[in-house]
């Protein structure tokens, strides 16, 4: 007991040094602020002159390109009011309209190349280069068109899944059928069927490559209480598995080739795979994945529902950097990245941003606008009542 008592005392003795150290160290750091102080307020008239107009010259010196984000005239406003069911996306040199049952091809100026009319219940659009894909999902049908008219159409006896096209105007589509879970016909720019392919379990993406030679698809199933998927490559000239992945713990539902490999997006993870099928980078996210947005060189991911109203783009670089995180203090609309910049669509802006995270362009806007494409120094915003477009630069 002695022992202890003794040991008690000298931690109080041990402690209240430590006090008084503590007190004499914060009075003397203060005292040495006020003679810092001291000194600059008497030495002002030297430096104070070097701050006048340092703000201006910020400005003047800034990267950041300031669009005026005027409106367009002509043909601008395109009213779509009593139209619903609307998307907005690019075809060549184009940009197109999908409205109702009608897909909808404008040239720059505002005027329409022609229109052709996809009667369907569930209609999904899916944007390629030089063609774009219209497919009924859950029905049997689905069209392709081009940038000045309508190459095919056709109706298939099973019921489709998914569709993509590739940027020679190749098409998968995926049906299911009595047999298998997933069965997958190519056909090729004209039309006519090249390959086909049968998934015991469901395939959930696909991604059909440059040149129209082979895809990428992700096929998904559950065990054990989790989804797993494993992303498969193929040749569209071979019987053969080009490659298979080993399971991934996600329910994966976007693929994208990139310069070193593949993406994969998944529901709460996205993954950098190598042309090995190695995976090169994991990214895992426990908030809500909203929208995303591929290309070769970038995979960008938006998520909500973290803040009251904001959210936060999270850039992945196909060389391996580091994941770049961006919080942003207000919703996103809808987000486009072409592989250079990340363009960014708010309720009264839109910004380009590079792959850190800095500010290269802004454009104040005056209506909400729901999504938008990029035509060359151009954008085509989509808003609850009008298509506008404004010149952007950065």
């Amino acid at each position: 007991m002695a022992s202890l008592n003794t040991f008690e005392t000298d931690m109080r003795k041990l402690r209240r040094k430590r006090r008084a150290k503590r007190t004499f160290k914060n009075v003397g750091f203060i005292f040495l602020l006020l003679i810092i102080a001291g000194l600059v307020y008497l030495s002002r008239d030297s430096w104070l002159n070097y701050f006048d107009g340092i703000l201006e010259r910020a400005q003047g010196g800034s990267s950041v390109y300031q669009n005026d984000g005027e409106l367009a005239g002509g043909n601008y406003p395109i009213d779509i009011s009593k139209k619903t069911n609307t998307s907005i996306g690019r075809i060549n040199r184009n940009w197109t309209l999908f409205a109702d049952t009608t897909f909808y091809v404008y040239d720059p100026s505002g005027d329409i190349v022609y229109s052709a009319q996809a009667p369907y219940s569930n209609p999904i659009v899916e944007y390629g280069e030089k063609r774009t894909l219209i497919y009924d999902q859950g029905g049997y049908s689905f069209m392709v068109a081009g940038p000045r008219d309508q190459i095919y159409s056709k109706r298939l006896t099973d019921q489709i899944l998914l569709g993509s096209i590739g940027p020679d105007g190749s098409v998968a589509i995926v049906t299911s059928t009595e047999k298998f879970a997933s069965y997958l016909t190519v056909y090729d720019k004209n039309g006519s069927e090249i390959y086909h392919w049968a998934d015991g379990t469901l395939i959930t993406a696909i991604a059909v490559n440059n040149n129209g030679t082979g895809c990428i698809l992700s096929s998904t199933y559950a065990r054990g209480g989790t989804y797993r998927s494993t992303v498969t490559q193929l040749s569209f000239s071979s019987e053969q598995v080009i490659l298979q992945t080993s399971p991934l713990e996600t329910l994966g539902f976007a693929l994208g080739y990139c310069d070193n490999g593949f993406w994969l997006i998944g529901r709460d993870s996205a993954y950098m795979l190598n042309t090995d099928g190695t995976v090169a980078q994991t990214y895992a996210y426990n908030y809500e994945l909203t929208d995303y947005s591929l290309s070769d060189r970038l995979a960008v991911l938006v998520f909500e529902g973290i803040g009251e109203n904001g959210g936060l783009v999270s850039v992945l670089s196909a060389d391996g950097a580091e994941v770049y995180e961006v919080w942003e203090d207000a919703a996103v609309n809808d987000i486009y990245t072409d592989g250079r910049a990340i363009y960014i669509c708010f309720d009264s802006k839109i910004d380009a941003i590079d792959r850190t995270g800095s500010l290269l362009g802004t454009a104040p806007v005056d209506t909400v606008y729901r999504s938008f494409t990029v035509l060359n120094d151009n954008l085509y915003l989509l808003g609850y009542r009008t298509v506008d477009k404004i010149e952007f630069s950065y």
